[in-house]
Protein backbone atom coordinates (compact mmCIF):
# COMPACT_ATOMS: atom_id res chain seq x y z
CA UNK A 1 0.00 0.00 0.00
CA UNK A 2 1.08 3.34 -0.60
CA UNK A 3 2.63 5.30 2.55
CA UNK A 4 3.11 9.22 3.58
CA UNK A 5 6.82 10.69 2.99
CA UNK A 6 5.67 12.89 6.34
CA UNK A 7 5.74 11.33 9.81
CA UNK A 8 7.97 11.26 13.09
CA UNK A 9 9.12 8.43 15.41
CA UNK A 10 10.76 8.12 18.31
CA UNK A 11 12.67 5.12 20.80
CA UNK A 12 14.46 4.69 23.89
CA UNK A 13 17.23 2.21 24.75
CA UNK A 14 19.46 1.06 27.31
CA UNK A 15 22.09 -1.38 27.77
CA UNK A 16 25.05 -1.21 30.26
CA UNK A 17 23.83 1.82 31.83
CA UNK A 18 24.33 3.84 28.10
CA UNK A 19 20.51 5.21 27.36
CA UNK A 20 20.32 6.14 23.57
CA UNK A 21 17.80 8.11 22.47
CA UNK A 22 16.82 8.50 18.72
CA UNK A 23 14.45 10.99 16.85
CA UNK A 24 13.24 10.56 13.02
CA UNK A 25 11.86 12.78 11.34
CA UNK A 26 10.12 12.66 7.03
CA UNK A 27 8.64 15.65 5.35
CA UNK A 28 8.49 15.31 1.36
CA UNK A 29 11.26 15.48 -1.14
CA UNK A 30 11.67 14.90 -5.02
CA UNK A 31 14.66 12.27 -3.56
CA UNK A 32 16.22 10.89 -0.57
CA UNK A 33 17.53 13.64 1.37
CA UNK A 34 19.74 12.61 5.00
CA UNK A 35 20.07 15.05 8.03
CA UNK A 36 22.04 13.90 11.44
CA UNK A 37 22.21 15.81 14.32
CA UNK A 38 23.95 13.83 16.89
CA UNK A 39 27.06 14.71 19.33
CA UNK A 40 30.60 14.62 18.24
CA UNK A 41 32.20 11.90 16.88
CA UNK A 42 28.65 9.92 15.75
CA UNK A 43 29.37 11.24 12.13
CA UNK A 44 31.52 8.01 11.56
CA UNK A 45 27.98 5.97 11.75
CA UNK A 46 26.25 8.15 9.07
CA UNK A 47 26.91 5.34 6.15
CA UNK A 48 25.25 3.18 8.28
CA UNK A 49 22.60 4.85 9.94
CA UNK A 50 21.52 6.16 6.17
CA UNK A 51 21.88 2.12 5.57
CA UNK A 52 19.33 1.55 8.02
CA UNK A 53 16.83 3.99 6.73
CA UNK A 54 17.06 3.33 2.89
CA UNK A 55 16.06 -0.25 4.46
CA UNK A 56 12.53 1.46 4.72
CA UNK A 57 12.22 5.34 3.18
CA UNK A 58 13.10 5.46 -0.19
CA UNK A 59 11.45 9.22 -0.72
CA UNK A 60 11.64 12.10 1.58
CA UNK A 61 13.65 14.32 3.78
CA UNK A 62 15.11 12.74 6.85
CA UNK A 63 16.07 14.46 10.11
CA UNK A 64 17.88 11.73 12.47
CA UNK A 65 18.47 13.39 16.01
CA UNK A 66 20.49 10.95 18.08
CA UNK A 67 21.50 11.58 22.02
CA UNK A 68 23.43 9.55 24.33
CA UNK A 69 22.87 9.62 28.94
CA UNK A 70 23.52 7.33 31.48
CA UNK A 71 26.75 6.80 33.40
CA UNK A 72 28.72 5.00 31.17
CA UNK A 73 27.53 7.18 27.90
CA UNK A 74 30.33 7.97 25.43
CA UNK A 75 31.15 11.74 25.18
CA UNK A 76 28.77 12.36 28.48
CA UNK A 77 28.96 16.20 30.02
CA UNK A 78 30.80 16.89 33.40
CA UNK A 79 31.47 19.61 35.27
CA UNK A 80 34.56 21.47 35.52
CA UNK A 81 35.29 21.40 39.58
CA UNK A 82 37.96 24.05 39.07
CA UNK A 83 36.31 26.65 36.36
CA UNK A 84 33.50 26.75 38.88
CA UNK A 85 35.47 27.42 41.85
CA UNK A 86 37.26 29.96 39.81
CA UNK A 87 34.09 31.30 38.83
CA UNK A 88 32.85 31.34 42.05
CA UNK A 89 35.67 32.54 44.01
CA UNK A 90 35.87 35.87 41.66
CA UNK A 91 32.36 36.20 42.78
CA UNK A 92 32.59 36.27 46.06
CA UNK A 93 35.97 38.67 46.18
CA UNK A 94 33.67 41.58 44.16
CA UNK A 95 30.90 40.92 45.55
CA UNK A 96 32.56 41.31 49.11
CA UNK A 97 34.77 44.06 48.03
CA UNK A 98 31.34 45.99 47.25
CA UNK A 99 29.05 44.41 49.94
CA UNK A 100 26.68 42.79 47.58
CA UNK A 101 24.54 39.85 49.11
CA UNK A 102 25.76 36.01 47.33
CA UNK A 103 23.48 34.09 45.79
CA UNK A 104 22.66 31.14 47.77
CA UNK A 105 23.26 28.61 45.01
CA UNK A 106 25.58 28.48 41.88
CA UNK A 107 22.95 27.89 39.14
CA UNK A 108 23.72 30.78 37.19
CA UNK A 109 27.20 29.86 37.21
CA UNK A 110 26.16 26.62 35.35
CA UNK A 111 25.68 28.19 31.74
CA UNK A 112 29.06 29.89 31.99
CA UNK A 113 31.72 29.19 29.21
CA UNK A 114 33.78 25.90 30.35
CA UNK A 115 31.63 25.30 33.32
CA UNK A 116 29.62 22.12 31.96
CA UNK A 117 31.89 20.26 29.30
CA UNK A 118 31.81 17.74 27.38
CA UNK A 119 34.63 14.41 27.42
CA UNK A 120 35.57 13.88 23.42
CA UNK A 121 34.55 10.21 22.97
CA UNK A 122 37.53 7.96 20.88
CA UNK A 123 36.38 6.09 17.77
CA UNK A 124 36.77 2.50 19.98
CA UNK A 125 34.14 3.02 22.70
CA UNK A 126 31.71 4.84 20.08
CA UNK A 127 32.11 1.58 18.09
CA UNK A 128 31.21 -0.42 20.63
CA UNK A 129 27.67 1.90 21.21
CA UNK A 130 26.65 1.18 17.43
CA UNK A 131 24.46 -2.17 18.36
CA UNK A 132 22.61 0.08 19.86
CA UNK A 133 22.23 3.02 18.00
CA UNK A 134 21.27 0.31 15.55
CA UNK A 135 18.66 -0.97 17.69
CA UNK A 136 17.24 2.28 18.65
CA UNK A 137 17.08 3.70 15.13
CA UNK A 138 15.26 0.47 14.13
CA UNK A 139 12.76 1.21 16.86
CA UNK A 140 12.60 4.78 15.97
CA UNK A 141 11.47 4.19 12.09
CA UNK A 142 9.13 1.31 12.80
CA UNK A 143 7.19 3.85 14.80
CA UNK A 144 7.84 6.63 12.14
CA UNK A 145 6.65 3.65 9.69
CA UNK A 146 3.79 2.90 11.49
CA UNK A 147 2.94 6.79 11.43
CA UNK A 148 3.19 6.76 7.12
CA UNK A 149 1.46 3.45 7.24
CA UNK A 150 -1.90 4.94 8.59
CA UNK A 151 -1.39 8.38 6.90
CA UNK A 152 -0.86 6.60 3.46
CA UNK A 153 -4.41 4.72 4.08
CA UNK A 154 -6.02 7.69 5.23
CA UNK A 155 -4.90 8.93 1.60
CA UNK A 156 -5.71 6.25 -0.83
CA UNK A 157 -9.27 6.26 0.64
CA UNK A 158 -9.27 9.54 -0.09
CA UNK A 159 -7.72 9.84 -3.73
CA UNK A 160 -10.21 6.17 -4.15
CA UNK A 161 -13.26 8.77 -3.56
CA UNK A 162 -11.86 11.31 -5.73
CA UNK A 163 -11.16 8.92 -8.87
CA UNK A 164 -14.99 7.38 -8.45
CA UNK A 165 -16.37 11.51 -8.97
CA UNK A 166 -13.88 11.31 -11.98
CA UNK A 167 -15.43 8.00 -13.47
CA UNK A 168 -19.11 9.10 -12.53
CA UNK A 169 -18.52 13.02 -14.14
CA UNK A 170 -17.17 11.47 -17.32
CA UNK A 171 -20.32 9.01 -17.42
CA UNK A 172 -22.22 12.63 -17.15
CA UNK A 173 -20.15 14.18 -19.91
CA UNK A 174 -20.71 11.35 -22.26
CA UNK A 175 -24.72 11.78 -21.61
CA UNK A 176 -24.59 15.01 -22.25
CA UNK A 177 -22.78 15.04 -25.82
CA UNK A 178 -25.80 14.04 -28.11
CA UNK A 179 -27.96 16.28 -26.29
CA UNK A 180 -25.70 18.92 -26.53
CA UNK A 181 -25.74 18.05 -30.34
CA UNK A 182 -29.02 17.95 -30.58
CA UNK A 183 -29.00 21.74 -28.82
CA UNK A 184 -26.61 23.08 -31.27
CA UNK A 185 -28.77 21.91 -34.10
CA UNK A 186 -31.65 23.65 -33.04
CA UNK A 187 -29.77 26.51 -32.34
CA UNK A 188 -28.37 26.55 -35.76
CA UNK A 189 -31.84 26.46 -37.34
CA UNK A 190 -32.96 28.88 -35.70
CA UNK A 191 -30.27 31.60 -36.17
CA UNK A 192 -30.90 30.80 -39.76
CA UNK A 193 -34.80 31.00 -39.76
CA UNK A 194 -33.52 35.18 -38.29
CA UNK A 195 -31.11 35.61 -40.85
CA UNK A 196 -33.12 34.15 -43.69
CA UNK A 197 -36.50 35.47 -42.61
CA UNK A 198 -38.26 32.58 -41.96
CA UNK A 199 -36.77 30.68 -45.40
CA UNK A 200 -34.99 28.35 -44.02
CA UNK A 201 -35.08 25.99 -47.34
CA UNK A 202 -32.58 28.34 -48.87
CA UNK A 203 -30.04 26.29 -46.85
CA UNK A 204 -30.04 22.80 -47.95
CA UNK A 205 -30.29 19.85 -45.30
CA UNK A 206 -26.50 19.09 -46.74
CA UNK A 207 -25.36 21.99 -45.68
CA UNK A 208 -26.81 22.09 -42.00
CA UNK A 209 -25.67 18.48 -41.93
CA UNK A 210 -21.58 19.48 -42.82
CA UNK A 211 -22.26 22.16 -40.72
CA UNK A 212 -23.33 19.84 -37.18
CA UNK A 213 -20.62 17.59 -38.44
CA UNK A 214 -17.98 20.52 -38.18
CA UNK A 215 -19.46 21.03 -35.12
CA UNK A 216 -18.93 17.26 -33.46
CA UNK A 217 -15.81 17.38 -34.47
CA UNK A 218 -14.39 20.29 -32.61
CA UNK A 219 -16.49 19.76 -29.89
CA UNK A 220 -15.14 15.92 -29.65
CA UNK A 221 -13.85 14.59 -26.47
CA UNK A 222 -14.35 10.57 -26.51
CA UNK A 223 -10.56 10.46 -26.92
CA UNK A 224 -9.96 12.32 -24.02
CA UNK A 225 -12.94 10.75 -22.06
CA UNK A 226 -10.88 7.57 -22.90
CA UNK A 227 -7.73 8.62 -21.85
CA UNK A 228 -9.08 9.93 -18.46
CA UNK A 229 -10.58 6.62 -17.40
CA UNK A 230 -7.78 4.81 -18.65
CA UNK A 231 -5.32 7.38 -16.33
CA UNK A 232 -8.03 6.84 -13.19
CA UNK A 233 -7.80 3.57 -13.93
CA UNK A 234 -3.98 3.51 -13.12
CA UNK A 235 -4.05 5.71 -10.33
CA UNK A 236 -6.08 3.13 -8.45
CA UNK A 237 -4.08 0.11 -9.63
CA UNK A 238 -0.74 2.46 -8.18
CA UNK A 239 -2.14 3.33 -5.14
CA UNK A 240 -1.55 -0.85 -3.81
CA UNK A 241 2.17 -0.39 -4.90
CA UNK A 242 4.82 0.04 -2.59
CA UNK A 243 6.36 3.38 -3.25
CA UNK A 244 4.22 5.03 -6.37
CA UNK A 245 4.63 8.55 -5.69
CA UNK A 246 6.39 9.40 -8.71
CA UNK A 247 4.41 7.64 -10.95
CA UNK A 248 1.74 8.88 -8.88
CA UNK A 249 3.00 12.85 -9.43
CA UNK A 250 3.30 11.67 -13.19
CA UNK A 251 -0.41 10.54 -13.66
CA UNK A 252 -1.78 13.88 -12.05
CA UNK A 253 -0.32 15.56 -14.99
CA UNK A 254 -1.92 13.72 -17.16
CA UNK A 255 -5.38 13.82 -16.23
CA UNK A 256 -5.12 17.66 -15.75
CA UNK A 257 -3.92 17.50 -19.49
CA UNK A 258 -6.63 15.98 -20.69
CA UNK A 259 -9.20 17.88 -18.28
CA UNK A 260 -8.12 21.13 -19.73
CA UNK A 261 -8.37 19.68 -22.93
CA UNK A 262 -11.89 18.89 -22.13
CA UNK A 263 -12.40 21.91 -21.05
CA UNK A 264 -10.91 24.22 -24.02
CA UNK A 265 -12.70 21.81 -26.63
CA UNK A 266 -16.48 22.08 -24.79
CA UNK A 267 -19.06 24.41 -26.75
CA UNK A 268 -21.46 23.22 -23.79
CA UNK A 269 -22.19 24.99 -20.42
CA UNK A 270 -23.04 21.87 -18.47
CA UNK A 271 -20.00 20.04 -20.33
CA UNK A 272 -18.08 22.98 -19.05
CA UNK A 273 -19.00 23.21 -15.41
CA UNK A 274 -18.46 19.66 -15.27
CA UNK A 275 -14.86 20.24 -16.76
CA UNK A 276 -14.51 22.80 -13.88
CA UNK A 277 -15.46 20.16 -11.27
CA UNK A 278 -13.02 17.92 -12.84
CA UNK A 279 -9.80 20.41 -12.69
CA UNK A 280 -10.74 20.79 -9.32
CA UNK A 281 -10.93 17.28 -8.24
CA UNK A 282 -7.67 16.33 -10.17
CA UNK A 283 -5.78 19.27 -7.98
CA UNK A 284 -6.27 17.57 -5.13
CA UNK A 285 -5.43 14.12 -6.24
CA UNK A 286 -1.99 16.22 -7.72
CA UNK A 287 -1.62 17.92 -4.01
CA UNK A 288 -2.07 14.67 -1.96
CA UNK A 289 0.17 12.64 -4.43
CA UNK A 290 2.87 14.86 -3.76
CA UNK A 291 3.02 13.51 -0.38
CA UNK A 292 3.01 9.86 -1.31
CA UNK A 293 6.38 8.01 -1.02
Amino acid sequence: MATSMSGCGEATCTREGTTCRAEVRAVNNRFFKLTTRSREGLAMFEARIEAVLRETIRRGSVHVSIDFSGRNAPGRRQLDVDQLESYLSDLMAFSESRGLHIPPTVTSLLSLPGVVVEQRADASSLERQWPLIEETLREAVESLQSMRVAEGAAMTASIHGWCGGIRQRVGGIRQRLPEMLDAHRQKLRDRLERVLDGHPEAVSSVDLAREMAIIADRTDVAEELVRLESHVDQVERLLGDESPGRSLDFLAQELAREVNTIASKSADVAISQTAVDLKSTVEQIRELVQNIE
